[in-house]
């Protein structure tokens, strides 16, 4: 009996790292957030510490452990961006359709996006480092409930592009994940989401221990 009662305090103790937020982010390792530039367009920038989103460069930001998960309940999920520098300009973060990769993206064989399915953020004029929050529940959800399959953000100005004056271009820095201090976060909220890697606790797996 003793010994029962040791296995059963065991595998319930992960439950105690589960909670109503978690924070996750793309990661120096598994970091997928970049940029494209038409003027460039065999060019890859992978490894460089920012990625620019405007009408001729394109950012893209996926967050790879957001597939752990898959099936919860999301009630609010909030994009963190450390801006360097930003003109007073929109930007929209489009639904990407296909798979891509930090290491190899450029111009030339970037997937397509939805001209759809986006939120967008209104960046004010920032000559300094400033870090913004937008609100992306809708989206992350789609995603978690695999109604999409997780392919990330392209971020970029408007599809039907506006007329904008030279001495104004609407260009928007962001910091990636090369730069840990300023990289991109996800901050999710909702009922019983675990720590990133840690795994729910089934009751069947514990019924398992003692079934011949």
């Amino acid at each position: 009996m003793r010994r029962v009662i040791v296995i059963v305090i065991v595998l319930l103790a992960p439950i105690g790292v589960f909670g109503n937020e978690v924070t996750i982010q793309p990661g120096p390792g598994i970091g997928q957030d970049t940029y494209v530039s038409q003027t460039y367009p065999d060019e890859n920038y992978g490894n460089l510490g920012w990625m620019s989103a405007g009408i001729t460069v394109f950012a893209f930001l996926r967050f790879v452990q957001l597939d752990e998960y898959i099936g919860y309940e999301i009630t609010s999920a909030t994009l963190r961006v450390w801006v360097s520098t930003a003109s007073d300009w929109t930007r929209y973060f489009y639904r990407v359709l296909g798979s891509w990769d930090e290491d190899t993206l450029t111009w030339n064989n970037q997937p397509s996006h939805s001209s759809t399915e986006y939120v967008y953020y209104h960046f004010p004029e920032v000559g300094f480092d400033e870090d913004f929050y937008i609100d992306v529940t809708w989206m992350v959800q789609k995603w978690v409930d695999e109604d999409w399959e997780n392919f990330g953000w392209c971020i970029r100005d408007f599809v039907k592009l506006v007329p904008f004056t030279p001495s104004k271009f609407p260009l928007v820095a962001f910091y990636t994940s090369n730069m840990p201090a300023f990289e991109p976060s996800l901050i999710l909220e909702g009922p019983d989401l675990p720590e990133v890697g840690v795994q729910p606790t089934s009751l069947g797996k514990i019924k398992s221990l003692f079934t011949p």
